[in-house]
């Protein structure tokens, strides 16, 4: 028997996780046994790509956490991004937002966009595109494709933002997130996306971390080097081996799409 192996992702759901499928129940009803897997099911009304009503898990309250300010995942959102809490539940995107909706977000959903699977089989930039807006439906902002891009708008939110200290460089009022994304290809791979946050956005921009899937929150990229710059950053992932008849090891790659700014308020995920 041809066994295919189970490819691991840093944002959407494997469709190996139970723990994280979305119902097809109707608005504000209950799925039999779903209690069994969560303790809650949150309706949540779809309106992209055809309109409809999901239930979606959610193992714990919405925690949002203060503006990334230093590597810090164990003071963030009450510790949710531990081992000992929901970190199974918060994957790249919450981390990225700084919030721990315990639902293993997705980028629109809260807003009643989903992405669906071909939405994966689009080119890469088509796909970068569909991501961002989806996220920006959340309510991120996009700032741009380059370093040059995130510092002008650093300076242009700086100069209208002055902190109560009065500071030089005034408040930012939130902080800088990337987004990676890996298209479908081959062996089956049916495409992802991965999110980095911003450290120390209210300064050199220099410093990044980001949380693989279900995985510890981390401050390097996939090749164990400190991410100073998402750009230039190794996204490259070995799932390892296509299947039990097959030991060829497939080696997929999210390639950076642009950087986008998630202000303090007026976020919602799930």
């Amino acid at each position: 028997m041809n066994a295919t192996r189970p490819f691991t992702f840093s944002g959407v759901i494997a469709p190996q996780d139970y723990y994280h499928q979305t119902t097809q129940a109707q608005a504000y009803g209950a799925v039999p046994d779903e209690h069994y897997i969560a303790p809650t099911v949150i309706p949540v009304q779809i309106t992209v790509p055809s309109k409809k009503t999901i239930g979606v898990p959610q193992y714990a309250p919405t925690v949002i956490g203060e503006a990334a300010a230093g590597y810090d995942p164990a003071g963030d959102c009450q510790g949710n991004f531990m081992s000992y809490r929901f970190q199974p539940n918060n994957n790249c995107y919450a981390y990225g937002c700084n919030i721990t909706p315990n639902t293993f977000p997705q980028p629109g959903r809260r807003s009643g966009y989903l992405l669906t699977a071909s939405d994966f089989q689009k080119p890469f930039a088509e796909l970068g595109a569909l991501v961002a807006s989806y996220a920006e439906q959340d309510g991120l902002q996009q700032v741009g494709n380059t370093l040059d891009a995130l510092l002008a708008f650093k300076s242009s939110r700086q100069g209208t933002n002055p902190s109560a200290a009065q500071t030089t460089c005034g408040y930012l009022g939130g902080h800088f997130v990337a987004l990676m994304v890996s298209t479908a290809g081959d062996a089956n791979w049916p495409g992802d996306y991965h999110w980095a946050r911003c450290d120390n956005s209210s300064g050199a921009c220099d410093s990044w971390s980001q949380k693989d899937g279900g995985d510890q929150v981390t401050n390097f990229d996939f090749a164990g080097q400190p991410i100073t710059n998402p750009i230039s950053a190794n996204w490259q992932v070995n799932q390892g081996p296509v299947s039990n008849t097959d030991n060829r090891e497939l080696v997929v790659e999210y390639g950076f799409y642009c950087f986008m700014f998630v202000p303090e308020s007026g976020v919602n995920i799930i």
